[in-house]
């Protein structure tokens, strides 16, 4: 690796991925541009995670593993970009899919406009037309959510400027649910910009939506995600355990999310006019839980 500051640090939070991290780090030694560094943080995996990283140090040279003590996703980012010597840092999540020319992309995207934070779009993993449905459905999360002036993002790829992110106060540990979200939005209050990036588009695993199922999942991500831009109180152990648990929750099937929005947001106040944004979402969100 050359002296030259790197223009992205790659930061990836790692916890028994010896099947999907691999994947990612190809994708990382096959990239147009290799103006970058690629630091892994292992929680400690009991499987052969670091073992697999470990035959990439060839490839890709400036590759760095470091272990945290603590299992926790925002431990491990943080432990990440205190190691960090890009311009910006770049967290992604290890089952992410990144196309040849994605950094070579979003680089020139940042050079016309110089975010300080950002997120960007990303594809599914597959063809399927229900998976591509969901993908464009949270895509649209994310610009709605700049409609409520409360920036969001998925964890699965956030950037920062490595200038501010101390300035902002990294990720929070203590945070139950959309610690990326409330990332990214601490750092818009303090006065950072923040934009989305439409193309290039990384590739979003949908591995849970596959264990779960796509509509029980992506209902509950839904739900979690408007309670939080509303300000309303998650019960961490009843709707968002940690360390995965959720993954083994059976989440209940209500009617079609799409004619929940579609109804709520059609509804009008006493006098006639349209109930504002958060109002709705409000209204949806009791819709939603008094389904039978």
């Amino acid at each position: 690796m050359s002296d030259k500051q790197p223009f992205f640090s790659i930061i990836i939070p790692a916890l028994n991925e010896e099947k999907y991290l691999p994947l990612l780090l190809a994708d990382l030694a096959k990239q147009s541009s290799q103006d970058f560094e690629v630091i892994v943080v292992d929680g400690q995996s009991t499987d052969n995670t670091v073992e697999r990283v470990k035959t990439f140090k060839d490839k890709l040279p400036s590759l760095k593993i470091l272990t945290s003590k603590i299992r926790n996703v925002s431990v491990q980012r943080n432990l990440g970009a205190e190691n960090a010597t890009g311009k910006y840092l770049l967290f992604n999540d290890a089952d992410n899919g990144l196309p040849e020319y994605f950094l070579e992309g979003v680089k020139y995207q940042l050079h016309v406009k110089p975010f300080d934070l950002f997120t960007a779009w990303f594809n599914p993993d597959s063809q399927e037309t229900l998976d591509k449905a969901t993908a464009t459905y949270m895509n649209i999360i994310i610009e709605a959510a700049m409609l409520l002036n409360q920036p969001a993002a998925y964890g699965a790829l956030i950037g920062c400027k490595r200038s501010i992110y101390k300035h902002i106060g990294g990720f929070n540990p203590e945070v139950g649910f959309a610690e990326d979200t409330e990332f990214v939005n601490r750092g818009y209050k303090k006065g950072h910009t923040f934009g989305v990036i439409h193309e290039p588009r990384y590739v979003y695993s949908f591995r849970r939506f596959r264990k779960i199922g796509k509509l029980k999942l992506i209902q509950k991500y839904a739900i979690l995600n408007l309670k939080f831009l509303t300000n309303q109180k998650v019960d961490q152990k009843k709707e968002y355990p940690m360390g995965g648990g959720y993954l083994e929750e059976e989440a209940r099937i209500t009617t079609d999310l799409t004619q929940l929005i579609k109804s709520t947001f059609n509804k009008k106040g006493k006098r006639g006019k349209k109930t504002n944004t958060i109002d709705r979402i409000r209204a949806l969100l009791s819709l939603e839980e008094n389904q039978p």
